[in-house]
């Protein structure tokens, strides 16, 4: 007999809150508890640290419980969700060696809990590795264990467990109605109760929501979780809670095109689950992150990407390489985009969930340049939307191959299909398939200064004989060294004129400005302060992207997160390292102007080595190392933790003439500027000559 959703919510009818939380007072007297404590306290704890986005929490809990034999039900519970903050934190192996260790515990127990707790969690387990129907499986043990519980809190947990696989293979009505009917078996649907369970419920709904492309609906649900995290946060007197909350915020502003809102979200959504440590929603906001950053700043972007794909496991970790690809292609590099949609598509578990597939569908189509071959990917990624339930991807792929016909703009119905959802024009800012049909009507126009000055066009440098005039190029040029912002005609031109009188080059400089703008957009596609803006007492660029300013943007992030996460972050430290090319505007050595922003890249590429530097460290990797420590000395070479560091790693494998030598180098170096020298710096502790990766 088949049951329906509403059927099982009305037969599960008893509940207990104080079974799904902890008090406040409770939370902070198992903090300061250094003893083991009992299993029942322990699962207890780890579900509430768990349900609330704190997985590093829940597994210190996890270390902290006393388990005998993993034969009762709290002990299964607490292996199971310890399971479960490992997958949280992207660690599948310990994940997976927990979670057989509850299940085999469960042949001989019969708790519908511990039955239902741990098979949404073997499932989860089974559907990030790849395997499909066993996650099903385990799907379907754990609504049958829920089936004549008569416990609704139960039943909610795990109907809000199952609803992000489920999302990936279509079910988002059923998941919205099913999440819906459980919160009303509660008696309500507890708008402004700040249990977790029902916090996360109410995100995943949002997810559904926003799946339906129902954009309203889901900014509500997860506003509304988002207010329940801040009063829960308040009360338990944590850190900030909501990560979840925060991401789905994220998504459901970048879909409807509000971009600098999903930034924002996505920001502090980074912020938090770095302190939570749930890589797998850190992957997501960092995701979501880099496509709202690809038009300003597409350096920065695809820092963010590598960083998402390198820190999280399943269907995350494939739309984080999608992500790439598509950031890729806004910097006008199809070789890179195409290779990430192949990495993408070999992915354990890419052929699985029809989202992900029509994701990378949407992106290897954008990789041809046969228009024939582009539009038949883009249909079968159509249709795979059209059975994941997704209307609002549907329209955007219908609106990409209106676009793609040689239409002269998408056809008026499918981009009226669009605003229906509450979708703004905006919304092709952000990397993806929208981004990159509109692309032809926007010219491509980046400023590069770092190791000299050069002005690329579509993909192809600017030469020399199109600007005309050297005092056009120079003007460009003081406008990137005063990093853009307004700056006065006067004093441009006495920076570009310094003996001439200011009356007589008024005229000048407008003559140079119409030189800028017309090799900027010579076929004047765009409106005439689109990458320049000026009135009568002001000139400054907009829109234009340069060099620089993606190598701070990126240094800067990656240096944050790698001081949050306690030197970490190796990948997106290395791939900011990547992008400076050389001093700013290395031509002009002398300009004054070009000072400030020179210095300012200067000391921010030295601090990236140095973190760099650290990172490898901290990593064994003593290659590595001993490479960013040398760059360091290039740079700086009365850097004295740089020579420190680099004799410490020479004594340390056991090169004691090179240590010597360059120790000697650093007291010479000391010497010259009256500075005392430290002590010869003895090896490094806990590691055998020689040892460790690359040396």
């Amino acid at each position: 007999m088949t049951i329906t959703p509403a059927e099982e919510s009305d037969r599960a009818v008893g509940s207990s809150w104080e079974d799904w939380t902890v008090s406040p007072g409770l939370l902070r007297q198992a903090a300061s508890r250094t003893d083991l404590m009992e299993p029942a306290l322990g699962q207890r704890l780890g579900m509430t640290y768990q349900l609330m986005g704190e997985p590093a929490r829940a597994l210190d809990v996890h270390r902290r419980t006393a388990l005998a034999g993993a034969g009762t039900p709290d002990e299964i519970k607490a292996l199971a969700w310890a399971a479960a903050a490992h997958c949280a934190r992207g660690r599948l192996r310990p994940a997976r060696a927990l979670g057989q260790l509850a299940l085999r515990a469960l042949r001989h127990c019969c708790d519908p809990r511990a039955q239902a707790v741990t098979h949404a969690t073997a499932g989860t387990i089974a559907a990030l590795e790849g395997h499909g129907s066993l996650a099903e499986h385990h799907a379907d043990r754990a609504r049958e264990a829920t089936r004549y519980s008569g416990d609704a809190m139960l039943h909610l947990f795990v109907h809000t467990s199952l609803a992000a696989e489920r999302l990936e293979h279509g079910a988002c009505r059923d998941v919205c109605d099913t999440l819906g009917t459980a919160l009303r078996a509660l008696g309500g649907d507890h708008d402004g109760v700040d249990v977790p369970l029902v916090l996360l419920a109410r995100c995943r709904r949002g997810a559904a929501h926003l799946a339906l492309g129902e954009l309203d609906r889901a900014i509500a649900d997860f506003t509304s979780a988002l207010d329940g995290y801040q009063r829960l946060s308040e009360s338990l007197e944590s850190g900030p809670l909501g990560s979840a909350a925060l991401v789905g915020l994220g998504d459901a502003h970048r879909e409807r095109g509000d971009l600098g809102e999903a930034r924002a979200a996505y920001q502090e959504a980074v912020v938090r689950t770095e302190r939570s440590g749930d890589a797998q929603l850190l992957a997501s906001a960092l995701t979501g992150l880099a496509l709202t950053r690809c038009t300003d700043a597409p350096g920065t972007a695809a820092v963010l990407a590598r960083r998402a794909a390198d820190g999280c496991v399943g269907p995350q970790r494939i739309r984080a390489l999608v992500a790439g690809g598509w950031i890729a292609l806004a910097d006008n590099r199809p070789e890179t985009a195409a290779e990430a949609a192949r990495q993408a598509a070999g992915e354990r578990g890419a052929q699985i969930s029809r989202t992900v597939c029509a994701e990378i569908l949407e992106l290897e189509a954008m990789c041809l340049a046969d228009g024939r071959a582009r539009q038949r990917l883009l249909d079968d990624a159509e249709a795979l939307w059209a059975t994941a339930q997704r209307p609002l991807a549907v329209a955007r792929v219908a609106v990409a191959r209106a676009r793609l016909r040689h239409a002269p703009a998408p056809l008026r119905e499918e981009t009226l299909w669009l605003r229906q959802f509450g979708v703004s024009p905006a919304v092709a800012e952000a990397a993806g398939l929208l981004n990159r049909v509109m692309a032809d009507r926007e010219p491509c126009v980046s400023v590069r200064v770092l190791g000299g000055f050069r002005v690329i066009r579509d993909g192809v440098p600017v030469g020399a004989d199109e600007w005309q005039s050297k005092k056009a190029r120079d003007l460009l040029k003081v406008l990137v060294g005063r990093r853009g912002l307004p700056t006065s005609r006067e004093v441009l031109i006495d920076t570009l004129w310094p003996d001439e009188d200011p009356a007589r080059c008024a005229n000048r400089l407008s003559v140079a400005l119409s030189t800028v703008r017309i090799v900027l957009d010579p076929g004047r596609r765009m409106p005439q302060d689109h990458f320049i803006t000026a009135d009568k007492h002001v000139v400054g660029l907009a829109r234009l992207r340069v060099d620089v300013q993606e190598f701070l943007t990126a240094a800067r992030h990656a240096i944050s997160g790698a001081q949050r996460t306690g030197g970490g972050a190796f990948a997106s430290l290395a791939a900011a390292e990547e992008l400076y090319r050389g001093d700013v505007l290395e031509d002009e050595p002398y300009a004054p102007w070009a000072a400030g922003l020179r210095e300012e890249a200067q000391a921010v590429y030295l601090e990236l080595l140095t973190q760099l530097a650290a990172a490898t460290a901290e990593n064994d990797d003593r290659h590595a190392e001993a490479h960013y420590r040398l760059r360091l000395l290039e740079r700086d070479p009365y850097d004295e933790d740089a020579h420190l560091g680099l004799v410490s790693l020479l004594t340390t494998t056991g090169r004691h003439g090179e240590a010597r030598r360059r120790y000697l180098l650093y007291t010479a170096a000391m010497n010259e500027i009256e500075v005392t020298p430290a002590a010869f710096p003895s090896a490094r502790r806990g590691t055998a000559a020689g040892a460790g990766r690359g040396w």
